[in-house]
């Protein structure tokens, strides 16, 4: 290509034009940057250097430097310097005028030495005059370009060098050659507008009224002397120097000219391309228009441009048009086959350059630009000699005028059929032209392009009878050709008259229009070609649907009819066309493969049969190239390939005999299918397929496997051997013929597989037999209770992991034991033979086998695989994986000394140990999903603790063993490694987390073992025996202090520069609330303290940076690692010490100050009474994230007490002033903690600053200091502090937590009780005091740990009366709580005493408001209560009732109390607060109720609901309730008080609930009649439902409805009713439980609509279990209940949320379920599946919580439609119609405290000694003893509701029974006992299996 220079310059011309890039930008040498003006006889200043050689410089006579000869040398130096531009003007003009203009005015006469002219014409390269004038003509135009005042002076250049070629070109032939050098470089460089304007002006001049182009002709025909080699040799290379050729230079400048024009780069068709997309993009951006008003508009941008150029562009279009006439008229231009190319292509570039003449709006230059084109379409499409580029140019152009005009729409489509029929066009020129063909059909009608569809194929049509003759005579009648073309017959003219005359020339073809046979045959194959890439490409391109679809069917109906050639050219088009098929069509073409397929096989046409398989094989790479496994296409192949192997041999009966012969036939059948599948697939060595979640696929993989070897396929045989490279790639992407996955909840047998059931020949039975007989004993084999099946399956594992195996993978074979059904065939022992087996081999090909297969990473990678099975549950899986793994490691050393196999093993020793831990952390619901640290590869880890810690005390056993052997083999190697991992671990995780992979690592490298020749002799044996671990720790420090050296290798400036831009993108993340990485946080604090440690350059600043930036921070993480860099500067500063500890005490204090950490309340639990209740399930994942962020905001004071504690302890004799600073920071502390955290969480830190202070104050007393009596005060005060909170049980299961926070309690008692003299001489009864409250909080916490042991408690004795008198006179709450802890009647009666002597000092304590007003109840000024603190909305409605309702000071409290709380809280109680109205005698409760309705809609609305459904008695609702009258008042006054707004929003509401409830009153003529006429009744109905905006069901009053499910209707069972179910899809705003985010979301509800039935009972029950769920939320209790939704909305008349996800137990009786247990095996697999494990998890929480409740609330009619099981496992209670003192029908069989049947029992493991019947029982008892604190909240709940009516109450009694169930009078051991003996009692009640059959006989209900 001209001016690559890089293709004829030498390593010494690269060089020189480096270094001339190099020195035109760099300052001259010797001069200073400012003196930059260069000395005349200087060229570019430091460019002296290169160009003092030519000889410019050194010539005497410069005018005439062309005469010497330029050397290689000088040539390769001009180039050089004109290759780049100076960004220095001054130096750029400076070569310009010194050496640029000089050579380039020379240029077409520059001599060149016969050493330089031989060089390139031997290598066949251009002339020199050429390559050297286009490269300083590059410079010309970059430069003016580049300085704008550089232009004028090479216009003048450019103007002289013309002259020079005028003068020259009839004589030098090398000017005719540098004049292409000229035009070629404004070709490719356009980037000065001016100068190609300039030069095309003068060039088009020149061509044409100047005769040069003649001139030049003449010369080379008549003028020997002119000629020279170069010409010839142009020549020879097709490039003939000629007038066409100048011309075309011409053409492509004027192209590259409109590009300048348009902003877009030159390519050869870049300006055809760019208006095609312009126009397209604009096209399709009209959506709104039709097409036919899209076609005469076009994109203003462009037409913007044009418009600014409009002069040069109409000047350069007239001359296109003119020049046109000319070259028809020119007879030198067809001469021979160069000048026509070079004539065609000038024709080309001209129409691509007229393509802007719509946009120039010149109405005479269109209608001559249509005429061209519409000449040429006419003329030249068909002759012999025109390019390819000509036609592609002409159809562009008139595609793009179809977006403007229709005048050529019908001469293109008729002209592409005959395009297509040309002899002269290949099918890539068809497939290009139809490509921008399509492209013009876009503004046409679909009729148009079906119509040339049509023509298109009828080509096909015709060719099958005598097709040439006919087709080229019929063509000759309709088109010109212009093979020979006279023009002496047309007169020149002006016009395009004359032109227009060519249309009726007709030129008869060579031969007579006669075709040779072989030449006929050729032809109509190109035919056949051409039409169907014609026919694919349009489909493909204009992308319609029908287009496409009209294509495909066209071209299948062409198959097997024409002729085998069409045959194979259309089945490979179709696999060509498959990638931008939509699944439809390529369904259409599956399927047309598989017909003709058939139809091949049926008639045996071979040739057919290998052309579909040559189209499929292509199909498959296409769709491998250019799509995804996601995509639907792919899988759709897929799965059609996989499928045709499959039914390939289907037979009618199975395990039916068949004949040999077709066994073999079948199996060649698939050997078809092989190739194109494999094709499809990733080959060996690449990432194969995915199918983890694909069970289809999986199985139809599986399948294959099991029709091949049916069908004869094993390892040895020939078809096998033929087809093994497709077998590989096909088995390298298989998954396992067997595995867990699918996870099939039946477990399947292999006899049932319909594949391996089909029959097959005795001849291939016997030698699969002899082929597994390898693997198993001889006789099993001949058994007969070894089916064929199993034979099957096995023969089809052994080929498949044997190929797999020499594919790269060893490990997959393993898999198979995860899969039941491998077990219960007993086949287990044999695949354990077979994959120690693969191991073997693997091994063996490891030494010989494909290095891209079976290289260290690959080979790693499979040990890594591996060792994950070895924490599989499968104890068979567990065993072979361990002696794979030995057998691996112990021939392939190598293996496990790789960072992927060797962390993946220590790895895995960690996850063991924490999930050992997570057994003890999160008892109630261990974690079963680990990821592993380096690889994050999850595992699945069974629950069982002892299962978790025999799998890591064996594990560990192996590794030790292997990684001896390792260090053995290579001892330096595995260290290294040892030590990487230590160092990665370390580096990532800088806290104090147990990583148990680093503990093994570091012991493990400390092992002294037979490599080390001597120490292995030393004779200590057994414990004492040394080890190395100093050498190692020695290297992994020198590692460490390596990296630190690095680090601050730099100058210190530079490093504390480092640390200020740290310390201030910390800060300012910080103020921007951006997360600080760890990594950020180590950084700068190693950086600080390895500066602080080597240098003494700012300590103070530094000091105060890693002090007060981790405080600023403040995370966890942050002052963990920052304790650990305080006390490492310590010990290596001991004389920053003071300072530093300084620091760390103030930030300490200032962190007070501003309430963070231990000093926050933010994070504590709000009292479970004042709590907001929600109708939503127990929410796990809620609770761990709150108690987390508690957790999180308390471990950075907890780490800062740790390190002063440390240090305290590390520094005790060192100085009195470090004990004043340790005193004065505990002093400040303790002072503070009234107003700390009071979460369950801040005891222990609480606890452990105690510990800390009572250290000081020990300290302070030998010492003797003054601080002694106020810091005994004040740990008394801080510690007594904790206990004005009420008591509460340890936070969450997390037992490790729960026993240090004990642990630090007892070492808090016991330092208190060393110090007991000095604190009781100082503080004396408040000491004694605190010691009864650190006792009994020592006693609550045991309990909770063991509540079923007797615990003594640390102090056996009762408080005295006088000391609640001190607690009292210190603080009241301490003296209730006091109480509280020690519930004795002489104490309860002193505080009583003490309440009502001094009530106002007891308002600020919520907990004595019932304290006096029992005793001052008969008082009738009881006025200090209305200053008392607000308490719970219950005890605030309580004080409504009956008891209270005439005292005006205390209903004036309870409002106030009441309305102190949010109203969404208060919501919850609505049903109380409108049972309240029967006692408001003074109306304070009704104006409660009305302001309230003004400040919430929502509760306004459920307050009229409750109002409407209190109106009367019973289900009926035919007896009036006395309160009637006065609800009806209330609510009519609140309606009155409506805004428009409000009472608007109440009747849509209320109307939209109407028409919904309206369906139940609808139904009741239905009663009787059949569900289907109900459920068409309720359909019917539901479909004139309007969903009115903003309506909510009543049941959900946070979310609205936005669409109804239409057919969800569902009448429900009932003999006098007509309850029904309906589907709402519901838009509300919720927390997310993983983000704790609030979300908008959708989501279908069910609920049920009950008429008839009393819903206020179902409403109390789901009050009281919500009540329960936040009870048990607050303590972290995992127990699982879901109180759903009920509202009560009319008499009798309700609405019920349906739980979702759920069926009842006697749902799953009339399923034909077995039992329980069976319905979760089915369900979540058998009970070794981590799913049943899980589920059976969340069954245990869920029974135990509802069970605890069943007793305490007495839920009867628990018959198995009433419980429920969701998808999770978790059982569920529903319809409480029978609770506390009422039964059905009297019967009294439910006699037992709560349900609990073998069932049940089985599900937990069959017994009451299982892991999960125990944590069932401990979950029972502390939910038990949770709830007992609580008795108080519950029965406040239950008492406004007695005077309902509700036919659950039975008065007084009533709330005495459940007094009793809580059993007050109890210990909290006693409580836990009483509980077991409740559950023992429950298991297996004779009364609960009377029960169930009572149901199934009377109400057929199954159990």
């Amino acid at each position: 290509m001209i001016g690559d220079s890089s293709k004829i310059l030498s390593l010494r011309a690269r060089a020189l034009s480096k270094l001339a890039k190099t020195y035109v930008n760099e300052p001259d040498i010797g001069q200073s940057e400012t003196t930059e003006e260069a000395s005349s006889n200087k060229v570019g200043n430091n460019l002296d250097i290169i160009t003092r050689s030519l000889p410019i410089f050194y010539s005497s006579d410069t005018s005439r430097i062309y005469t010497i000869p330029l050397t290689l040398n000088e040539w390769e130096i001009i180039l050089a310097i004109s290759s780049s531009v100076s960004d220095s003007e001054a130096h750029a003009i400076d070569l310009l005028d010194n050496v640029i203009s000089k050579y380039f005015t020379d240029s077409p006469r520059q001599r060149v030495s016969d050493v330089l002219l031989a060089k390139f014409r031997l290598n066949d390269m251009r002339n020199p005059n050429e390559i050297i004038t286009f490269q300083l003509t590059k410079y010309l135009i970059t430069i003016s370009s580049k300085f704008s005042s550089t232009v004028n002076n090479c216009l003048g250049l450019f103007d002289r060098y013309l002259e020079e070629i005028k003068n020259l070109y009839m004589t030098k032939p090398s000017s005719i050659f540098s004049l292409l050098g000229l035009m070629n470089a404004f070709i490719q460089d356009n980037s000065c507008l001016e100068l190609s304007t300039f030069m095309w002006k003068k060039l088009s001049t020149l061509f044409t009224k100047e005769d040069f182009l003649s001139h030049i002709e003449t010369n080379l025909a008549s003028s020997p002397s002119f000629m020279n080699d170069s010409i010839v040799q142009y020549f020879a290379a097709g490039y003939e120097i000629s007038g066409p050729l100048f011309i075309n230079l011409l053409s492509k400048m004027q192209v590259s000219l409109a590009c300048r024009v348009l902003g877009i780069q030159y390519k050869q068709d870049s300006l055809m391309n760019y208006l095609v997309e312009q126009q397209v993009t604009f096209f399709k951006n009209q959506a709104n228009l039709s097409n036919s008003d899209k076609r005469f508009t076009l994109p203003s941008h462009v037409l913007k441009d044009v418009e600014n150029h409009r002069p040069l562009l109409q000047e350069v279009c007239k001359f296109i048009l003119s020049y046109s006439l000319s070259m028809e008229e020119s007879s030198f231009e067809m001469s021979d086959d160069s000048r026509a190319k070079f004539s065609f292509d000038t024709r080309a570039y001209f129409v691509q350059f007229l393509c802007l003449t719509p946009y120039l709006q010149d109405a005479t230059l269109m209608k001559d630009y249509v005429d061209l084109l519409g000449l040429c379409m006419d003329r030249y499409f068909l002759s012999d000699t025109i390019t390819p580029q000509f036609v592609s140019s002409i159809v562009t152009a008139a595609s793009l005028l179809n977006f403007l005009t229709e005048e050529l729409s019908e001469a293109l489509l008729r002209s592409l059929p005959l395009l297509v029929g040309s002899e002269h066009m290949k099918p890539t020129n068809i497939k290009d032209i139809c490509e921008t063909f399509s492209i013009g059909l876009l503004p046409l009608n679909e009729d148009s392009i079906v119509s040339t569809i049509y023509s298109i194929n009828n080509l096909l049509t015709n060719a099958n009878d005598k097709f040439s003759n006919n087709l080229i005579k019929e063509r000759q009648l309709t088109v010109t050709s212009g093979s020979s073309f006279r023009f002496d017959d047309i007169p020149r003219s002006n016009s395009f008259d004359a032109l227009r005359q060519l249309k009726n020339q007709i030129i008869t073809p060579p031969n007579n229009g006669k075709l040779d046979r072989k030449s006929e045959v050729k032809y109509q194959k190109d035919l056949f070609e051409n039409c169907v890439t014609a026919t694919t490409t349009i489909a493909s391109k204009y992308d319609n649907h029908t287009i496409t679809n009209l294509t495909i069917t066209i071209l299948t109906q062409k198959v097997g009819v024409i002729s085998d050639d069409l045959d194979e050219i259309v089945l490979k088009a179709l696999a060509d066309i498959t990638p931008c098929c939509t699944t439809s069509q390529f369904s259409m073409i599956l399927k047309f493969f598989r017909s003709i397929d058939a139809i091949a096989t049926k008639n045996d046409n071979h040739k057919l049969i290998d052309a579909i398989s040559v189209s499929k094989n292509v199909m498959s790479s296409k769709l491998l190239e250019s799509k995804t496994f996601e995509d639907e296409i792919y899988k759709m192949y897929l799965i059609d390939l996989l499928d045709s192997i499959i039914s390939s041999g289907e037979v009618e009966k199975p395990e039916h005999h068949r004949p040999h012969t077709e066994i073999s036939r079948v199996a060649d059948q698939i050997t078809g299918y092989l190739k194109p599948l494999a094709t499809l697939l990733p080959k060996p060595g690449k990432t194969p397929i995915d199918l983890r979640t694909d069970e289809a696929l999986t199985n139809m993989f599986r399948n294959v496997w099991f029709n091949m070897v049916v069908h004869g396929f094993f390892y040895d045989s020939e078809i096998v051997k033929v087809n093994y490279d497709a077998l590989s790639t096909i088995a390298f992407n298989s998954p396992p013929l067997a595995s867990n996955f699918p996870a099939n909840n039946k477990e399947m047998s292999l006899d049932m597989n319909t594949i391996l059931r089909r029959g097959s020949s005795n001849s291939n039975i016997k030698q699969q037999k002899q082929i597994i007989s390898r693997y198993l004993n001889a006789n099993a084999v001949q058994q007969r209770t070894f089916s064929n099946s199993k034979v099957m399956f096995l023969a089809a594992t052994i080929l498949l992991e044997t190929i797999r195996c020499e594919a790269g993978d060893c490990s997959k074979i393993l898999l198979y034991l995860t899969d039941p059904s491998v077990g219960s065939s007993n086949i287990d022992k044999s695949i354990i033979s077979m994959s120690i087996d693969m191991v073997k081999k693997f091994v063996k090909l490891t030494e010989v086998g494909n290095l891209q297969l079976f290289n260290s990473k690959s080979i790693a990678s499979q040990l890594n695989d591996i060792f994950l099975c070895m924490a599989d549950k499968n104890t068979l899986l567990q065993d072979a994986s361990f002696q794979c793994c030995d057998l691996f490691i112990k021939s392939i050393p190598s293996s496990l000394c790789h960072h992927n196999s060797l962390y993946t093993l220590l790895d895995l020793l960690t996850t063991l140990f924490d999930s050992v831990v997570n057994c003890q952390t999160n008892k109630f619901d261990v974690k079963y999903e680990f990821y592993l640290n380096h690889s994050q590869r999850k595992i699945l880890i069974p629950g069982s603790k002892s299962w978790r810690t025999a799998t890591l005390s064996g594990l560990r056993r192996a590794a030790k063993d292997w990684l001896r052997f390792l260090l053995n083999c290579a001892n330096q190697d595995t260290k290294i490694l040892l030590q990487s991992y230590v160092s990665d671990i370390g580096q990532s995780r800088k806290t104090n987390k147990v990583e148990y992979g680093v503990s093994f690592a570091i012991e493990m490298a400390g092992l002294i073992i037979p490599a080390d020749k001597e120490l292995y002799r030393i004779s200590y044996k057994g414990s004492n025996r040394p080890n190395t671990i100093a050498s190692f720790i020695a290297q992994h420090s020198w590692r460490s202090k390596f990296l630190v050296d690095t680090a601050i290798a730099s100058s210190k400036e530079d490093i504390s520069r480092s640390l200020d831009r740290q310390v201030k993108s910390i800060r300012q993340k910080l103020d921007n609330n951006i997360k600080i990485s760890i990594k950020e946080i180590t950084d700068f604090l190693d950086m600080s303290a390895a500066l602080l440690i080597l240098s003494t350059a700012k300590a103070g600043s530094i000091i105060s940076d890693i002090v007060h930036v981790p405080f600023e921070i403040f995370s966890s993480d942050a002052l963990e690692i920052a304790t650990n860099v305080w006390l490492t500067v310590i010990k290596e500063r001991p004389d920053m010490a003071h300072i530093l500890l300084s620091e760390v005490a103030f930030c300490w204090m200032n962190s007070i100050d501003a309430g963070r950490g231990l000093y926050s309340q933010e994070f504590d639990v709000v009292p479970t009474d004042n709590q907001m209740m929600e109708y939503s399930p127990y929410n796990k994942k809620g609770i761990d994230r709150a108690a987390k962020l508690a957790a999180d905001s308390l471990k950075p004071h907890r780490y800062i007490v740790k390190f002063f504690s440390s240090h305290f302890e590390g520094t005790r004799f060192e100085s009195k002033s470090l004990l004043r600073i340790f005193t004065r920071t505990v002093e400040y502390g303790l002072s503070k903690l009234n107003g700390a955290s009071y979460h369950p969480f801040a005891r222990m830190i609480r606890n452990e600053f105690l510990v800390f202070g009572l250290a000081i104050l020990k300290a302070n007393q030998k010492q003797g200091t003054i601080h002694v009596d106020r810091l005994c005060h004040s740990i008394v005060d801080a510690a007594l502090s904790w206990f004005v909170a009420l008591p509460s049980w340890p936070f969450g299961s997390n037992e490790l937590k729960n026993n240090a926070d004990l642990t630090v309690l007892l070492e808090l008692y016991k330092k208190v009780d060393e110090l007991s003299d000095i604190l009781q001489r100082t503080c004396g009864k408040e000491f004694e005091l605190l010691k009864y409250f650190l006792a009994n909080e020592i006693q609550i916490i045991e309990t909770w740990l063991a509540p079923l042991s007797k615990i003594e408690g640390a102090n056996k004795n009762d408080p005295s009366e006088a000391l609640v008198t001190v607690a009292f006179n210190k603080m009241p709450s301490l003296a209730v709580n006091l109480v509280k802890r020690y519930p004795k009647d002489k104490l309860v009666r002193i505080l009583e005493t003490l309440v009502a002597k001094d009530p106002l000092m007891c308002v600020g304590v919520p907990e004595a408001l019932d304290i006096y007003l029992d005793t001052a109840f008969t008082k009738k000024d009881l006025h200090p209560i209305v200053y008392w603190t607000p308490v719970s909305p219950l005890k605030s409605i309580g004080l409504f009732l009956q008891k209270w309702n005439k005292n005006e000071f205390i209903l004036q409290y309870g409002i106030y109390s009441l309305e102190s709380h949010d109203v969404n809280v208060t919501f919850f109680y609505v049903p109380q607060i409108v049972q309240c109205l029967r006692y408001d005698h003074t109306g304070y409760v009704e104006k409660l109720i009305l302001d309230t309705a003004k400040i919430s809609v929502l509760f306004s609305h459920q307050i009229i609901w409750n109002m409407l459904a209190n109106c009367y008695i019973g289900d009926d609702g035919l007896v009036e309730d006395a309160i009637k009258p006065t609800l009806d008042r209330v609510r009519e006054k609140m309606v009155k008080t409506f805004s428009k707004k409000h009472y608007d929003f109440y009747k849509e509401e209320f109307g939209f609930f109407s028409d919904v409830t309206s369906i139940s009153g609808k139904l009741k003529p239905y009663i009787k009649k059949s569900k289907a006429e109900k459920k068409q009744k309720i359909d019917e109905e539901m479909k004139k439902i309007i969903v009115r905006p903003g309506a909510y069901l009543p049941s959900n009053p946070d979310g609205i409805v936005i669409d109804i499910n239409r057919t969800s209707g569902k009448p429900l069972q009932s003999h006098a009713k007509a309850p029904f179910m309906a589907t709402f899809k519901i838009k509300k705003t919720m927390e997310d439980q993983s983000s704790g985010e609030q979300i908008e979301v959708e989501k279908w509800q069910a609920a049920i609509f009950k008429v008839g039935d009393d819903c206020r009972q179902d409403v109390l029950a789901l009050q009281l279990i919500s009540m329960f769920r936040t009870i048990w939320s607050d303590i972290g209790l995992d127990v699982y209940v879901f109180p759903y939704r009920v509202t009560a909305t009319a008499p009798g008349c309700g609405v019920i949320d349906v739980l979702p996800n759920s069926v009842s137990r006697d749902m799953l009786g009339r399923e034909a379920v077995n039992g329980l247990y069976e319905y979760f095996v089915s369900k979540f697999g058998d009970e070794s599946t981590i799913e049943f494990q899980r589920a059976r998890n969340n069954f245990v929480k869920s029974l135990a919580g509802y069970s605890v409740i069943s007793y305490l609330l007495q839920f009867k009619d628990r018959h198995n439609g009433n419980i429920m099981y969701d998808d999770q496992g978790h059982c569920l209670h529903i319809d409480f119609g029978f609770i506390f003192d009422i039964v059905p029908g009297g019967v009294k069989f439910e006699a037992v405290p709560f349900k609990l049947t073998k069932e049940m029992v089985r599900v937990m493991g069959g017994s009451d000694e299982t892991p999960a019947y125990y944590a069932f029982e401990e979950l029972c008892i502390k939910a038990y003893m949770a709830a007992r604190p609580h008795m108080d909240s519950i029965i406040e709940c239950i008492e406004p509701m007695l005077g309902s009516g509700l036919p659950c109450f039975k008065g007084g009694k009533t709330i005495k029974n459940l007094e009793a169930r809580f059993q007050p009078q109890r210990t909290d051991h006693e409580a836990a006992m009483y509980m077991k003996g409740l559950i023992r009692k429950s298991f297996e009640s004779m009364f609960t299996k009377g029960y169930d059959e009572f149901q199934r006989l009377t109400n057929g209900i199954p159990y």
